[in-house]
């Protein structure tokens, strides 16, 4: 066998197809990401007993491998390559090295490894067919997994496996020579002449735009865009080394892929082999992380290199060249590139950390921040916080996270209602047999060494609600570890939940963005002072906005620019180019986010809570200098906006310039009507209120329905959960997104499951006017719906559904206004808490209401309707106890007709139908 190479165990995949065959089917979704040019994949994979669903991945097969891992776990089977000694681990690295010199290697087209190698001989001298320990060590995948073997630090070290591969080299001398002042390996005997002879000088000369970091005397990194010219024929790893300074190739250490560039080729950073101190030849030097300067400088002669390092996740030392070039599997002898230019490569680097993936996500580079928890989905587009935890633990070369549900008991309501003293001990009802869930979780290296161990300690009512709570901590805590840019973060007590051995105490977070600054704050957009917010916590606004750097008019460099930086204008071109303007840097037409969740800038958040619908703002707003990258990564013009933020730039200069923030409010959703009810009642009220309504079809024997404002279909899909005696269904509604929604809910769940209803219709209409084909239902059913109207058209409401349509039995229910402040304090933190005087709170459950009612204001209403259209009435509610102040959260009242319906009515039918569903026909659209 070719290069000695053993029957290798079983892939996951392979083990999969094994055992179930056919009945394996694996079923890959794209995942879109804004901060990518392409999309990652996730794979569903469904076995006759069970599904399992990835992670996020780049390539779809590492999608499907993953899910495969995945599912043996679940079954309990552990493959094992690891039943590979560290002896067979060397074995199988000096037969691999053995085979890559053969001639059935150099003749073979199929591996990257090939078309390095025959570069190589063309060159001349003593370099003619040298191949870079770097190069094997990067590119051979067999023995990149033999180092891990011998040691699995070499994923972080590529250092250490050059240093294998010499060392097996070195067992095959009379093979192999041995090149170590070169650091390459070349083969003893030459190649036969007819091989050699076929590899013509083939290829065209091209030019690549790259990214050289240089490391500055200061300590301060610059970056500059470098063109690599590759001449047809030329190695071109010399051309790389020589733009750094060194011989050729095999001075160069090369990491590995981290990102790729719009065309989807991978980057990699090239840098100089560092040097050893005299001092300090310990090969444990090697792919230390210096902790500060001063150990920086004590292993290596060549310094930390930070910003090469972050980009790629391992140490790098010295200058580098970042860089999307290289042989591949399909390319053969040409050399497949793309321009990485400084600002992609300022990309990739904002990227590399939880809140730049968060960041480009919403696809605000300066605006949003990594919110402190997960509420509603308003503040995530893309993946939500435990996909990035995956996506930041493969960039970082870290074991996927492991996650650990706990459950546990509910506190009954009655406990949570004392703290509030509305209720005596035996006056609710317990939520004892409700659970609730806490996670944990875990990040390893892949050699299973603990990185961080989150417990929020906090419990969710929705597993994964605990699972994408406990990733955010995780995320929040490296985005404070490892980011310079605007991290908000999560209260400093919440460090208590986070365990690590890289740490002991809290970490600081950058003085940055407003954080912790308090000499910036007179920045803040000016206001009436005395103005109360009229947006608060908990509220989801949609804002229009747009950053851009304003260079002060005064600025001219026609004149003299200031002393001692004429040379900062090379020619009277610079000057012309750089005149000034305003340049826009950042800029949305509409982006949403809830307020109180730190997931946009605090200068933002607080000019907006301020702020009134379709208002607009715009302000200076020095405050907001994000961090240096964030902006080079954002502007369109990168080259002109890195001059302009230059530190070359006079300081006269830089001060004329400021941040323009411009904001327009496009609208405001009042905090979560649904998220207070669910944090204070179990089960929800919204679920109480429709088994209220099944108690009273269930006891009227009742066959047609009508829901009175039926919205996106909640009542009417929840009333299918239960068995009534419902044989037509049908809603009405203004919204046409909401009749939409409905119906593909429904539409589901009817064809999906056995019940009674024979016929479901959805009209497009006002509940204002009457339509006959509504007439003398069995029950009409309007929750929650009439606060959502001017008073004087709820009371229209109530003359016409009783005149006109004449149910049988009309439930109606509205939000009891007493029970407000209760709601709203029970989901304001506790820190807040003290600090917010009731004129603060919001005055009604949802902005969208145009009113809510007290107990005396809604009976006085009900009593008034029943009496004029000869209805008895019975007063009820849901939520709390309506015997004890301040009653019923949801209060409800039921209308039951004590006459017969005329059999005379009033024609007309202005309902559209929308949708329309009988058994045995499916549904019809209109």
């Amino acid at each position: 066998m070719a290069g000695g190479e053993k029957k290798q165990s079983l892939s996951p995949k392979e083990i999969i197809h094994h055992k179930f065959g056919v009945k394996a089917s694996y079923r890959i979704e794209k995942v879109h990401v804004s901060s990518r040019s392409n999309c990652l994949y996730r794979c569903h994979l469904q076995l006759p007993d069970f599904s399992v669903v990835s992670n996020v991945f780049k390539r779809k097969k590492d999608a499907e491998l993953s899910a495969a891992e995945l599912a043996l776990e679940k079954l309990g089977i552990h493959p094992q390559d690891d039943d590979i000694t560290v002896e067979q681990a060397w074995d199988d690295i000096v037969e691999r090295i053995k085979y890559i010199f053969s001639d059935e290697f150099l003749s073979s087209d199929h591996h990257p490894l090939g078309s390095h190698l025959r570069a190589t001989l063309l060159r001349d001298g003593e370099r003619h067919g040298s191949v870079p320990l770097s190069i094997i060590a990067a590119f051979d995948a067999k023995i990149n997994s033999r180092c891990k073997v011998i040691n699995p630090s070499v994923d972080q070290n590529p250092i250490l496996a050059m240093s294998y591969v010499m060392k097996a080299a070195a067992k095959l001398s009379d093979y192999i020579v041995v090149s170590p002042h070169l650091a390459a390996l070349r083969r003893k005997n030459p190649y036969p002449p007819a091989i050699v002879e076929a590899l013509a000088k083939r290829g065209e000369s091209i030019k690549v735009e790259a990214v050289y970091i240089q490391c500055a005397t200061n300590g301060k990194e610059v970056v500059d865009p470098v063109t690599l010219d590759i001449s047809s024929g030329r190695y071109y790893l010399d051309i790389i080394a020589e733009k750094l300074g060194l011989k050729d190739g095999s001075q160069l250490i090369i990491s590995r892929t981290f990102d790729k560039t719009a065309a989807g080729y991978e980057c990699r950073v090239y840098s100089a082999i560092p040097k050893l101190n005299p001092s300090d030849k310990s090969s444990k030097a090697y792919g230390k992380r210096p902790v500060d300067e001063e150990e920086q400088s004590s292993h290596f002669k060549n310094p930390w290199n930070a910003k090469a390092s972050s980009a790629c996740g391992q140490d790098i030392h010295g200058d580098a060249i970042v860089a999307a070039l290289g042989y591949s599997w399909r390319s053969h002898h040409l050399v497949e590139h793309d321009d990485v230019t400084l600002k992609s490569f300022y990309r990739i680097c904002c990227g590399m950390s939880p809140n730049g993936i968060y960041k480009f996500s919403r696809q605000a580079l300066i605006a949003a921040t990594l919110p402190f928890s997960f509420t509603t989905k308003s503040n995530w587009r893309g993946p939500l916080p435990r996909e990035m935890l995956s996506i930041f633990c493969r960039q970082q070369q870290l074991a996927e996270p492991v996650f650990t549900i706990s459950t546990s008991p509910v506190k009954p309501l009655s406990e949570t209602l004392r703290s509030f003293k509305k209720l005596k001990d035996s006056e609710s009802n317990d939520g004892n047999n409700q659970c609730v869930n806490e996670c944990e979780v875990k990040v390893l290296t892949k050699s299973q060494d603990l990185v961080l161990e989150c417990s929020p300690r906090k419990f969710y009512e929705k597993e994964n609600d605990a699972v994408q709570n406990a990733s955010l901590k995780a995320l929040l805590w490296f985005s404070k570890f490892f980011d310079d840019m605007d991290v908000v973060g999560s209260d400093s007590d919440d460090e208590e939940d986070i365990k690590s051995p890289s740490t002991t105490h809290a970490f600081t977070i950058p003085p940055n963005l407003g954080n912790g600054d308090s000499s910036r704050t007179k920045n803040v957009p000016s206001v009436e002072e005395k103005r109360v917010p009229s947006i608060t916590n908990g509220s989801v606004v949609s804002i229009c906005y747009s950053l851009s750097l304003e260079v002060d008019p005064e600025f001219s460099t026609d004149g003299e620019v200031s002393e001692g930086n004429e040379e900062d204008m090379e020619s009277e071109e610079d000057a012309e180019y750089y005149e000034p303007s305003i340049d826009l840097i950042e800029s949305h037409e509409e982006i949403e986010f809830e307020i109180g969740t730190k997931a946009m800038n605090p200068l933002i958040e607080t000019a907006v809570t301020q702020m009134t619908v379709g208002e607009f703002a715009s302000f200076n707003a020095t405050l907001f200098a994000a961090a240096e990258a964030l902006i080079l990564a954002a502007s369109s013009d990168t080259a002109r906006t890195r001059y302009l933020l230059s530190s070359n730039v006079s300081n006269a200069i830089i001060t004329a310039f400021a941040n323009e923030l411009s904001i327009i409010l496009l609208g405001v959703k009042g905090p979560s009507e649904e998220r207070m009810e669910a944090a204070f009642f179990k089960p929800p009220l919204s679920k109480q209120r429709v088994e209220y309504a099944v108690k009273h079809i269930k006891n009227s024997s009742a066959s047609t329905l009508a829901d009175f404002g039926c919205g996106s279909g909640s009542l009417l899909d929840s009333l299918l959960d239960y068995p009534t005696t419902l044989q037509t269904i049908i809603g009405v509604d203004i919204s046409p997104k909401g009749l939409a929604r409905a119906a593909k809910m429904l539409h589901v769940k009817l064809n999906k499951e056995a019940c009674n209803v024979n016929t479901a219709t959805l009209y497009d209409g006002s509940i204002l006017e009457f339509d006959s084909r509504l007439y003398d239902i069995d029950i009409g059913t309007c929750l929650e719906v009439i606060e959502h109207m001017e008073e004087d058209q709820a009371c229209e409401f109530g003359e016409k559904v009783l005149s006109l349509f004449l149910p049988k039995l009309l439930i109606v229910s509205t939000p009891n206004f007493e029970y407000n402040t209760i709601l709203q304090r029970s989901t304001t933190p506790e820190n807040q808490e003290e600090n917010k005087s009731e004129s603060q709170l919001p005055k009604f459950r949802n902005h969208d209401h145009k009113f809510e009612w007290t107990r005396e204001q809604f009976n006085h209403w009900a009593t008034k309707l029943a009496e004029r259209h000869n209805y008895s009435l019975e007063f009820s509610g849901v939520g709390g106890s309506g015997e004890v102040e301040p009653g019923f959260a949801s209060q409800i009242a039921v209308f039951k007709r004590e006459a017969s319906a005329v059999e005379s009515v009033a024609e007309g039918q202005p309902y559209k139908v929308i949708w329309e569903w009988k058994k045995g026909s499916g549904e019809k659209k209109e």
